[in-house]
């Protein structure tokens, strides 16, 4: 009888977002929760009006919504909201703002310290600047970030894999901090 690995996601320990043109990862590592939903694609079969088969796949896509204390380059380059037409010290938000695209590295813990690492290789914030400021507040607030997945080149959205289970090279080594989607596709894929 073999011995069933369950593993419950508990803490974020670590996370790291990279920018397209960026040489590695920055660390966003105050971060309060990341809610994750992947979507399916769901093919029905029907025999006579009624559903006789069913196949779900992955679609490589799906929605973050992260609570963290954000980096202010991170925030800008997320937002857009860096331009050349404005004087220096100064960002804007608006119809030149583009928001950019990114990865999302991640070091999950369970509630023993197993560890788990995640990564997002290709994501751009769906939503506009939405801050609150609240006077008298006794905790300062975190920011919402509601994060759309795309599939990357090879289709995925998501990938993770237990620490224990990777063999020693760059995928165990270096997924925090210079994780590609290329570094763990089997030789020839």
């Amino acid at each position: 009888m073999s011995k069933e690995v369950v593993y419950s996601e508990f803490e974020l320990a670590e996370m790291g977002i990279k920018f397209k043109n960026d040489p590695s990862y920055t660390a966003a590592n105050c971060t309060g929760s990341c809610e994750e939903e992947l979507d399916a694609r769901v093919i029905t079969k029907k025999c006579r009006g009624v559903v006789v088969k069913k196949v779900v796949r992955g679609t490589g896509t799906g929605k973050l919504v992260i609570s963290m204390h954000c980096p202010v380059e991170i925030y800008d380059s997320m937002y857009g909201l860096k331009m050349d037409t404005l004087i220096k010290g100064v960002k804007g938000y608006g119809q030149n703002s583009k928001h950019g695209t990114f990865s999302i590295t991640q070091k999950v813990l369970d509630e023993d310290g197993v560890v788990k690492f995640k990564a997002y290789p290709n994501c751009v914030v769906e939503t506009g600047v939405k801050r609150k400021i609240e006077n008298g507040a006794e905790e300062v607030a975190e920011i919402e970030l509601e994060v759309s997945v795309m599939p990357d080149e090879f289709g995925q959205g998501m990938y993770e894999a237990l620490e224990s289970e990777l063999d020693e090279g760059p995928a165990k080594t270096t997924w925090m901090t210079a994780f590609t989607p290329e570094m763990v596709q089997t030789p020839g894929a």
